[in-house]
């Protein structure tokens, strides 16, 4: 009779055991918070800029300056400024955007002077957990111009 109760309390315990070790392992499956989604709130911690002469710009090493990028329900905004000489600029944005994989193409809405309103920028674009990188521009083949592209890499913000 003793070894039976010890039994069933030693059976009782891994069964306790299994469901401390399994529940955690299932919530956290379960979870909403997708690390390989874009929605959310990103800061730019850096990026560089490949000129056509060659010419290579840093931020923010040779251009102070950062932005917030925001993508949710289909739609992307950015707001920042940066330090071009002595003066500060502006720089924003509001556009629909795609994402097939790491296709990735913003439909301008509204921007600062440099992309013309209702064009389609393509980026390749990539998220390793709580970072993300675009690469842009790309010809129609999502290639890559090599002679003139910005690389910007964010962070997301919680």
């Amino acid at each position: 009779m003793y070894l039976l109760i010890i039994n069933l309390k030693f059976t009782i315990m891994k069964k306790i055991l299994l469901l401390v070790v399994i529940l955690p392992v299932i919530l956290l499956s379960c979870s909403r918070d997708d690390k390989k989604s874009i929605e959310g709130v990103w800061k730019m911690v850096s990026a560089q800029w490949i000129d056509t002469d060659s010419t290579v710009y840093l931020v923010p090493r040779d251009i102070p300056g950062s932005q917030i990028k925001i993508w949710l329900n289909g739609y992307v905004t950015l707001a920042g400024t940066f330090k071009v000489g002595t003066t500060n600029t502006p720089s924003y944005c509001a556009a629909k955007y795609n994402l097939d994989g790491n296709k990735y193409e913003e439909i301008i809405i509204y921007h600062d002077y440099t992309v013309p309103e209702g064009s389609t920028v393509k980026m390749i674009l990539e998220i390793h957990n709580d970072t993300l990188i675009h690469k842009w521009p790309t010809d129609d083949n999502w290639n890559l111009n090599e002679k003139a592209y910005m690389y910007e890499k964010y962070v997301r913000l919680k």
